[in-house]
């Protein structure tokens, strides 16, 4: 924990992690608002971070009221809505107890994609990264990704489970685990589209099955979430730390989960006990 402005975050999301815990019995209204407010603003920027040109407004109109804007293509369209979607199977998933594993992560994908070919299969020919003419990263061979995502799936069931402890060192490891899984699942890219969707939603999920809050990860900084992914990459070359690998994901996972717990806080803050 190096870095001075990761171990701010971790402090920060420790205490305020605590005050959330700390609250009484929260209004089912006010759950409900917050968890709306939740969707539209990750609706809008899980999807402007893949290229679509929904505004937020236009996203908000979409979801509430069912307006789309003229300008946009159908399958913008069918991205907000099925991203939407998504969102609310892992709020019903979290209400039901449900642990995530390969089925689950393929039900995303299928709302993600709304019911486009392929939804929740995996890819049966090859991808890449970028494009085809200049790839970033070129994932494993189709034939492969069974075996890479029975492997990954058996990951994600070790991975920690439970509410964490409100400290730093318990935060630093789940960000760090989350990190390397999403990394991980984004190099493999098991399906042919929507694996960038599909992951950072998992990566709520992951953190509501912590005892946390989903996140947003804002499109003004998908610079610095592909960084994040290609810093996997670089840093495996040469780095003996595989802690190092993850940082920059897990400092952005951090940043983000301060931010939504900032936005309860302000949400829910007369319920939280202050002593």
């Amino acid at each position: 924990m190096g870095d001075k402005v990761y171990s701010t975050l971790l402090q920060d999301a420790a205490q305020m992690l605590r005050r959330i815990r700390s609250a009484r019995p929260l209004p089912a209204d006010g759950v409900a608002y917050f968890r709306n407010e939740f969707a539209i603003s990750d609706a809008h920027d899980g999807n402007a971070i893949e290229g679509n040109t929904f505004t937020y407004d236009e996203t908000r109109m979409l979801i509430e009221k069912g307006i789309t804007a003229s300008a946009r293509s159908f399958r913008e369209h069918e991205d907000i809505v099925g991203y939407k979607r998504a969102i609310d199977m892992l709020y019903s998933a979290y209400d039901r107890g449900v642990d995530p594993d390969e089925e689950f992560v393929k039900r995303i994908h299928s709302l993600v994609m709304s019911g486009k070919n392929g939804a929740g299969e995996y890819r049966t020919v090859q991808n890449y990264v970028g494009d085809i003419l200049h790839a970033v990263h070129v994932p494993c061979s189709p034939g492969l990704v069974p075996a890479e995502m029975k492997r990954w799936g058996e990951e994600l069931a070790a991975a920690p489970t439970g509410d964490v402890r409100a400290d730093e060192q318990s935060l630093d490891k789940l960000f760090h685990s989350i990190a390397a899984l999403h990394i991980e699942f984004e190099r493999i890219h098991p399906f042919l589209d929507g694996n960038g969707r599909t992951g950072r939603l998992l990566m709520s999920y992951q953190l509501m099955k912590a005892g946390l809050l989903p996140i947003d990860i804002r499109y003004a900084r998908r610079k610095n979430y592909y960084a994040a992914i290609a810093a996997w990459r670089d840093k495996e070359k040469y780095a003996p730390d595989p802690s190092a690998k993850s940082a920059k994901m897990a400092k952005l996972i951090a940043l983000s989960e301060t931010e939504s717990m900032q936005k309860w806080l302000e949400v829910f803050g007369q319920y939280v006990d202050n002593d």
